[in-house]
């Protein structure tokens, strides 16, 4: 996501209650009611690595353009590996996991969970599919347009009127999809699946950018 931040500021006033984070790798499961996943809600723009340059960068930062590394953060605390976008960001500038100084590879959140967890999909905007892993305790990246820019956020649940609910890294918050993001919503998703199931890789592609266009780059 790349946009100058607002005079006026976007972010919520205030974060969501703290939720207990689900800390053992093989015990996480959706709640039954209404099946929604509590995980905790990180902030890309959290003073704390904000300012961090993306990647090697030399124009954006966390804070600016670091939602899909953070969304990707909350997904991994929730399978409990302890980290934030700051640390995930420095190892993945570090260890290969930008493509054009900026544009997170997908895959290699596998590396950095050391085997624990594994990208398994590049799909579109299923909603079955979107379903089924938030049924099996599964949280999904997914892409979406904010101000008119790609912009990435967590799909942690959905409720009983197919109301999605979302952890959004920009505004820091926990909400309905659909009171904030336009219909159709969704352009696409990204999958995981823990260690027990790594196996099981979705339909989609494997592997690529947190941006389309260079993963079409990449493949030239």
């Amino acid at each position: 996501m790349r946009f100058p931040i607002p005079a006026v500021p976007v972010r919520a006033v205030c974060l969501a209650a703290a939720i207990a984070m689900v800390t053992a790798l093989g015990g996480p499961v959706a709640a039954s009611a209404d099946n929604s996943i509590s995980i905790d809600i990180i902030s890309q723009q959290d003073p704390a690595w904000a300012g961090a340059p993306l990647g090697s960068s030399a124009t954006e930062t966390i804070g600016s353009a670091g939602c899909a590394i953070t969304a990707v953060t909350m997904m991994l605390r929730y399978y409990g590996l302890t980290t934030d976008p700051g640390a995930f960001n420095a190892w993945l500038t570090a260890n290969g996991g930008y493509a054009f100084d900026d544009q997170l590879i997908w895959a290699a959140v596998t590396g950095y969970a050391n085997g624990r967890l594994a990208f398994s999909g590049w799909l579109g905007p299923d909603l079955g599919v979107i379903k089924g892993e938030l049924d099996e305790g599964r949280p999904v990246v997914a892409e979406v347009l904010l101000y008119g820019n790609q912009h990435f956020i967590l799909l942690t649940g959905y409720t009983s009127d197919d109301g999605l609910l979302i952890n959004d890294p920009w505004f820091a918050d926990g909400v309905r999809l659909r009171d904030r993001y336009a219909d159709p919503a969704i352009l696409s998703i990204r999958t995981f699946m823990p260690a027990e199931t790594v196996g099981r890789s979705g339909d989609g592609r494997v592997s690529g950018l947190a941006n389309p266009v260079g993963a079409v780059r990449l493949g030239q």
